[in-house]
């Protein structure tokens, strides 16, 4: 990839480094070699060079090298900015074009990449699977993708921006990835990807038919649950038929039975009728005594509400009754208490004016206190200021030029002279503040004096005040008493009154139980008669055991009823059944066939995803980054021993060890120091040695991709690398950069650096303020 021409409007980094609002920057005519950037810093280097390649990102702002990970909106101004390069790559020529549009409410940004045909006219670039560039930024990515492959493998070996990751940090995935693009086999993760989905397809399938089998191994135990229920009735079904036969045998003997016994009952019908007429009269006793005992019960518990009632009407007239003398002192003792609450408030208001009117002595007398103790300092200060104009005037009768002719002239006697004309009214003024002083004091004087009365009258007045209260809650206690007085005379006749109605509701309670015992024993002495003469005429109860016959032939016959129906009913289920068994042994003929065809799904599911896992990470991209691996490291280390000298080796290691001594996938970069000996890992190493180390490991990746892949870039890109580095070590990061050209058979490189030495070294110089200023002219 060679960049010919960038042209960039809109840019707050063009705006505020170069002061215009577009910059137009020729690359065509550059020579060979190492081209520099430079200007002062905020001159726009950066943003030249962020923009000096196609993908729709600015590397140095970017949090990762992929187009989702950065917006262009943070670095433009204007409501419409573009951005314009120009570029070859593999012997074509392209053109991006970048469109911004920001109206205030909406923003639209449109994405172009244009191919150059043979006429020179530039078209939409068009990719094999039909694929587009139409302005949309995934077009423009998937089309530029095609081109130059991925932005993350561009930007770790052959753009290195600022604030970029270094290559020890990446995670084993992305590291994976990337190893996986530059050495060509990027397709494989595709086909890996392919495979994984073509498992998840069948395994979808699968899962049907997995329901299948499920569902038909369901139907296989219902199937033998049918079987077991199918047992189970044929034998409920021989013990009903059994149960039927013996409740037939069991009727015809009752039927026998009943027939003798309808023969005796003819002979003692005469007896019979009395028998009935008996037991119907001891029936009728027997409900006689049950409705007295409830009758008696039932007047007991009125009694007894009655009597509580009584009782407690008693108790509370009793109450107020011996309340009698506190009440009648009551109301002789409240109108002595109002006339002492009437006192009291007389009193208190007395007290309360005499408060107040202190209260507004102590604030006049705290205003006065304030107004002396700012007279005193005023005064002070106003003496002190007397006491130096004094000082000044004195000096005209004490300096020896006194009767000189020069007198008139001297500055100080001139500022003497004026001491002493302020001095007449300093001291008019200090005596009216001492007047004004001694004045206030004594009128602070006759309010010292009442205020010593103010702690008393203060007491006085709040125990005059806790009194009322006391005063007045006994007044509420004596007038409540006193309102009870027209209650005593009619809790006298209530009270008779009650206890009248006890004493007659005792007596009415011992009538009622006389007549309770009276009428208990009648019906007692009753039913003992009827009992002698039904023990008289004792014979054998034909017509209850012809009902109990009548009903239990009833029942045997219901019972054989029931038997039948249950015998019917089973029979039915037993069809049912046996019928559900008929067609699950016809769905189950086809479960062999399911659980075959699901294992070979199973099969083919475990053959695809062997492959996924074959084609991916952890298969031959795995192998073939560790078969990189070597010719990377010697590639890398070439570099750090050509520019930096013999005391520095890495060493990449594509497996780390476990605890338990295993091996997994990994990428660590270990250092060998020749100096100590020792090896260390790249995360320990200084802020410099990172810088040429990280700066080898991406050329060394660089070279390597352009040698061994066949993905060539004319271009390398810099920004800011050797500020870090010593003057020794930036003279070898130059050196390290021609010899990056001359093994990777690169043109040119473009590198921003603060350094004049480097900067002197470079083939070309791109001088950003001057540019600026031509434009300003």
């Amino acid at each position: 990839m060679r960049p010919l021409k960038l042209t960039l409007s809109g840019f707050h980094g063009v705006r505020d480094g170069m002061r215009r609002e577009s910059v137009t920057l020729d690359l065509s005519d550059l020579p060979t070699g190492l081209i520099a950037l430079v200007g002062p810093n905020g001159a726009g280097k950066t943003t030249l060079m962020d923009n000096l390649h196609p993908y729709p990102i600015m590397p140095s702002h970017a949090a990762k090298m992929s187009a989702d990970a950065f917006s262009y909106w943070d670095h433009l101004y204007a409501p419409r900015a573009e951005k314009e390069l120009i570029w070859e790559h593999g012997g074509k020529t392209y053109r991006s074009a970048f469109s911004f549009r920001n109206s205030g409410k909406t923003r639209k940004a449109e994405y172009y990449l244009f191919e150059r045909d043979a006429a020179g006219n530039d078209i939409p670039l068009r990719l094999p699977d039909g694929t587009v560039s139409d302005g949309k930024a995934d077009t423009y990515i998937r089309c530029l993708e095609g081109v130059m492959g991925s932005p993350e493998a561009f930007f770790t070996s052959v753009f290195s921006a600022q604030n970029r990751r270094p290559l020890a940090s990446y995670q084993t995935g992305e590291i994976k990835k990337l190893l996986a693009e530059l050495l060509g086999i990027e397709h494989l993760r595709e086909l890996s990807a392919k495979a994984g989905e073509v498992a998840k397809l069948l395994g979808r399938n699968l899962d049907a038919l997995q329901g299948d089998v499920v569902a038909l191994m369901g139907k296989r135990d219902r199937g033998s649950v049918l079987a077991g229920e199918i047992r189970q009735i044929s034998e409920r079904l021989g013990a009903e038929r059994e149960a039927r036969e013996r409740e037939t045998a069991n009727g015809a003997k009752l039927l026998q039975e009943r027939a003798t016994l309808a023969a005796k009952q003819s002979a003692g019908a005469a007896v019979e009728a009395r028998l009935r007429e008996l037991t119907q009269r001891q029936s009728e006793l027997t409900s006689r005594s049950r409705q007295l005992v409830a009758d008696d019960k039932s007047a007991g518990s009125r009694a007894a509400l009655r009597r509580r009632e009584l009782e407690s009407q008693v108790g509370a007239r009793k109450a107020t009754l011996a309340d009698g003398d506190a009440i009648t002192a009551a109301v002789a003792q409240r109108d002595a208490v109002q006339m002492e609450i009437g006192r009291s408030q007389a009193e208190l208001a007395k007290l309360h004016k005499s408060v107040t009117e202190l209260e507004a002595v102590r604030l006049a007398h705290a205003s006065l206190t304030t107004e002396l103790a700012g007279l005193e300092a005023r005064g002070a200060t106003e003496a002190l200021l007397a006491k130096g104009l004094k000082g000044q005037a004195d000096v005209i009768e004490t300096v020896p030029c006194a009767d000189h002719p020069m007198h008139a002239a001297c500055p100080l006697l001139g500022q003497a002279r004026d001491a002493k004309a302020k001095l007449d009214r300093q001291v008019v003024l200090v005596a009216d503040l001492r007047g004004s002083y001694r004045a206030k004091l004594e009128a602070k004087k006759p309010m010292d004096l009442a205020l010593a009365t103010l702690a008393s009258a203060r007491a006085a007045h709040t125990t005059l005040q806790a009194g009322l209260v006391q005063q007045e809650r006994e007044l509420q206690r004596l007038t409540a008493l006193a309102a009870k007085l027209p209650l005593l005379e009619a809790a006298r006749e209530g009270l008779a009154e009650a206890t009248r109605d006890l004493s007659t509701l005792a007596e009415e309670e011992a009538a009622r139980q006389t007549r309770h015992t009276r009428d208990l024993t009648d019906v007692e002495s009753q039913s003992t008669a009827v009992q002698r003469e039904l023990a008289t005429l004792a014979t054998e109860d034909v017509t209850g055991k012809l009902a109990q016959l009548d009903r239990q032939v009833t029942a045997s016959r219901e019972a054989v009823a029931a038997l039948d129906a249950r015998i019917e009913a089973l029979i039915r289920q037993q069809s049912t059944l046996a019928a559900d068994v008929e067609r699950l042994e016809a769905d189950l003929s086809g479960l062999p066939a399911a659980q075959g065809r699901a294992q070979a799904l199973s099969d083919r599911i475990a053959v695809w995803k062997q492959l996924a896992k074959a084609l991916g990470n952890d298969g031959v991209i795995a192998l073939s980054i560790d078969d990189a691996g070597p010719e990377l490291t010697r590639t890398v280390n070439d570099l750090l021993l050509a520019c930096y000298g013999p005391r520095f080796t890495i060493a990449i290691q594509t497996q780390t060890a476990l605890a338990n001594g295993e091996k997994r996938e990994g990428f660590e970069i270990a250092v060998q120091d020749g100096d100590s000996g020792e090896s260390k890992s790249f995360t320990v190493m200084s802020g410099g040695q990172k810088i040429w180390i990280n700066e080898c490991l991406t050329r060394g990746i660089a070279l390597y991709r352009a040698r061994d892949t066949g993905q060539a870039f004319q271009t390398l890109f810099t920004d800011e690398a050797d500020g870090p580095l010593d003057p020794d070590r930036k003279r070898a990061f130059m050196q390290m950069k021609r010899e990056v050209l001359r093994q990777g058979g690169y043109e040119r490189e473009f590198f921003i650096s603060h350094t004049p030495n480097s900067v002197d070294e470079a083939d070309a110089v791109i001088d950003v303020a001057a540019l600026a200023a031509q434009a300003i002219v």
